[in-house]
């Protein structure tokens, strides 16, 4: 069980990132790691805000490859032993010791910390990092002349020599529309939106969505390869435009769509198709960080169709109130739904 659960020291964020579980969960494939770390947030959804910041700021660092090994650690802890002996006489009080004992502690963490972020300065890889805040969307041009449309609350990392290498590659959290530049020197363009899936593609448009465990490409135009290097059996699958590949708890969907319905955000509007409450719900939290309460006799499975603008979350809940029939109202920060 992860030590910091019981930890009565750092801020919920830190511990996080101090936690050799989590860091294993965010940048390793295992799946007994993705159950606990799933129930766990399922059973303290307050925590989810400080559990997604810090995975991006792991993922953004990955720290993964500056992790100091057990002998590393043991000398460390032996220098410092060596330098906080006491020197004081025999007859020094023991509340004087134990303070010695508690800064020499102290100094170890910082010394750890340091050496640890003094490893991460010299060997990551330069990186161009993106982020969109609630209610933000982002249009980026990498330098090989592809666009990429960055959703509300969404990440999305490249390397610096990002042409230059063999494998244009990008990872993205959140939500991305893709419209990629083929190259004469016919270059892969590969997308990891999570552990053990990439999307490769040469020349084509696609949305990618990854949050909460959940990953949804739909395939606009061209042609795109996901691969799952978790799952036996059906590693690769090949997409044609107007196909969309569901992928949670390492199961897949694949299912013919209306593109329309999936990328008509880049142009600031909702498609509506069947579009359940519980969805719009969903994207109110998601994209506009909004703290929803609902009433006991709310149906989310009620659904609606047509199309509304994209501005504030204000506005976004007033106009699901309107399509929805039903009663939403704001009070201290949060919106309830009745």
């Amino acid at each position: 069980m992860s030590q910091f659960l019981d930890s009565g020291t750092s801020s919920p964020l830190g511990k996080f990132l101090e936690d050799p579980h989590f860091q294993d969960w965010v940048l390793r494939s295992d799946q007994s790691l993705e159950d606990f770390w799933q129930d766990w947030i399922s059973k303290n959804p307050d925590s989810y805000s400080d559990i997604r910041e810090a995975r991006r700021i792991l993922l953004d660092i990955n720290w993964q490859a500056y992790r100091l090994d057990e002998s590393d650690i043991q000398g460390i802890w032996k220098n410092i032993q060596n330098d906080i002996q006491p020197k004081t006489p025999a007859l020094v009080k023991d509340l004087m010791v134990k303070r010695f004992w508690q800064r020499g502690i102290a100094v170890c963490f910082l010394l750890l910390s340091s050496v640890a972020f003094y490893l991460f300065l010299l060997e990551k890889p330069q990186q161009n990092t993106y982020r969109t805040g609630f209610g933000e969307t982002l249009t980026i041009v990498l330098p090989d002349s592809s666009k990429v449309i960055l959703n509300a609350n969404s990440l999305l990392i490249h390397h610096s020599d990002f042409v230059s290498r063999e494998i244009r590659e990008v990872w993205i959290e959140g939500e991305a529309f893709f419209d990629v530049h083929h190259l004469k020197t016919n270059q892969p363009f590969k997308v990891y939106p999570a552990s053990g899936i990439e999307v490769e593609v040469l020349g084509t448009q696609f949305n990618v969505y990854q949050r909460n465990h959940q990953t949804r490409v739909l395939l606009s135009e061209g042609n795109v390869t996901m691969s799952f290097s978790e799952i036996s059996g059906q590693s690769k699958i090949l997409m044609k435009p107007g196909d969309l590949v569901e992928y949670d708890q390492r199961k897949i969907q694949k299912k013919r769509v209306n593109p329309v319905s999936y990328v008509s955000w880049t142009k600031k509007v909702l498609q509506l198709e069947s579009t359940s409450l519980l969805e719009m719900v969903r994207i109110a939290e998601e994209n506009y960080g909004i703290k929803i309460q609902i009433g006991p006799n709310v149906d989310l499975n009620q659904s609606a169709s047509g199309s509304m603008p994209l501005s504030d979350g204000d506005s976004f809940m007033k106009l699901t109130a309107m399509i929805f029939h039903i009663q939403i109202d704001y009070r201290d920060s949060t919106y309830y739904i009745n």
